[in-house]
């Protein structure tokens, strides 16, 4: 590159024709280090941050499936508010995506924009890489109680004030079932009736009686479902605020127990999570209740269960401990340090967790529950939905969302998670005692963390 193609060049850049990154992309092909670039950018000052309202160019976006399907409905409207910037996604294998995103901003590189899983959160919270929100001129502190504040915690760190993602959607849990076959079982199908059937666990166990039909019909469809919402409903993290494991607690092993008696009883399926099996079981009414978060319908809709509108109902979980909320889900979004058009970067994230248009697609589109708390008073979260036989489901997840308390996370918090799926699997399938369960597990988990 001549002289005065670079000057030309740096012309674009400070009159904002060309964002940073373009920039910094046409001078490193020309043939310039990347360090030489990054220090001229530096020296420059400010970056299009600074003015948020004036920013242009292309920004990139890292997601796992199947949110990639759903930018694709929301861009165009974001572009369409902000034509001078144009929006990449890039979708990555959910099983892989968090340790890429991980590597790339150990790197110092990536996207601009990135999404961060719920159960991954402790992973980068706290963490250089992302752009911290509560600084200028983001000031994100100002939209705290707009946001659930369950949500806020995961995002915002006590200690230090930063900020370092935005509460996108949230994942209230309650009970999805089969109305058909309660009606069979000669049970209630309304979801007032169905909850005081099911008021808490006992409960949920002796119906099953009726409603599981050996090797044929399930009351639930895993292990897991019993056991993850029982914890979650007694607010029991993997480890406590000082780091210390809490397999130890009694209400691990309540749950657990609790899950051997319903497999050993046949109300739990043998399938395996997403898998073909367990996936047929929603087409073909095998199973009479679904434990999972609002974003569980979406899929119903969409892919497991076309066709079988007005067969569905949502009420409140069976009660632990005097809870039936409990917490099911999650996704953030945020900005890397390594942005160079972070000014575009902040609209984006500013549009896809609050703008009412973006909140209401993802909710249309595939029942993502918003984390923005204005929006659960408009008209279209709050409506019936003739695929739950004319219920107003909202009535059930607004009132989890309102009740659910924030979590205390840790950096081990996925392997963890990987260990009791193995524990579970030894509970039902291995025949372990629970005693014995809780003691292999926490010798993996200590093998895998050093503690």
């Amino acid at each position: 590159m001549s002289r005065d193609e670079m000057q030309g060049l740096t012309r674009d850049l400070f009159a904002s024709r060309i964002s940073r990154r373009t920039f910094s992309t046409r001078a490193i092909a020309a043939g310039f280090s990347a360090s030489a670039v990054s220090a001229f950018l530096a020296a420059c000052g400010g970056d299009e941050s600074s003015n948020p309202a004036d920013s242009s160019g292309q920004i990139t976006v890292w997601t796992w499936p199947d949110n990639d399907k759903t930018f694709e409905k929301t861009i165009p409207i974001f572009e369409k508010k902000f034509p001078k910037i144009t929006v990449k996604v890039q979708a990555f294998d959910s099983s892989s995506y968090h340790d890429k995103l991980l590597a790339s901003l150990v790197a110092g590189s990536g996207p601009d924009v990135a999404m961060v899983e719920i159960g991954n959160i402790a992973k980068f919270k706290g963490k250089p890489g992302f752009v911290d929100l509560a600084q200028s001129p983001y000031d994100a502190k100002q939209y705290k109680s707009n946001y659930a504040a369950y949500s806020w915690n995961y995002v915002a760190d006590e200690q230090t004030g930063k900020i370092f993602t935005l509460p996108k959607n949230t994942g209230p849990g309650a009970m999805f079932y089969r109305r058909d076959l309660f009606q069979k079982a000669g049970l209630p199908t309304e979801p007032d009736a169905v909850h005081a059937l099911l008021k808490d666990w006992d409960a949920f166990l002796s119906a099953a009686k009726k409603l599981a039909i050996s090797s044929k019909q399930w009351m639930v469809a895993t292990p897991g479902q019993i056991f993850n919402t029982m914890l979650a409903q007694a607010h029991l993290s993997y480890y406590d605020a000082g780091g210390n494991l809490q397999l130890r607690n009694p209400a691990y092993r309540t749950a657990l127990q609790y899950t051997k008696n319903a497999w050993q009883a046949g109300f739990i399926s043998p399938f395996k999570e997403w898998g073909t099996e367990w996936a047929a079981t929603m087409q073909n009414g095998t199973i009479a209740t679904y434990l999972y978060g609002n974003w569980f319908g979406g899929l119903l809709k969409s892919v497991y269960a076309k066709g079988t509108d007005g067969k569905w109902g949502v009420t409140d979980a069976p009660a632990f401990q005097g809870s039936s909320a409990y917490d099911s889900g999650g996704d953030f979004i945020g900005i890397l340090e390594s942005s160079q058009n972070k000014g575009a970067a902040w609209n984006f994230i500013k549009f896809v967790t609050q703008d009412p248009d973006s909140l209401k697609t993802m909710y249309l589109a595939n029942d993502l529950y918003p984390a923005w708390s204005p929006a659960l008073s408009q008209q279209w979260l709050n409506t019936s939905d003739t695929f739950y036989s004319g219920q107003q489901v909202n009535q059930i997840f607004s009132q989890v969302q309102a009740k659910m308390t924030p979590p205390v996370t840790n950096p081990n918090d996925p392997v963890v998670s990987t260990v009791m799926t193995s524990a579970l699997q030894d509970l039902t399938q291995g025949n372990l005692s629970v005693d014995a369960v809780l003691d292999k597990a926490e010798q993996q988990i200590k093998a895998k963390t050093g503690k």
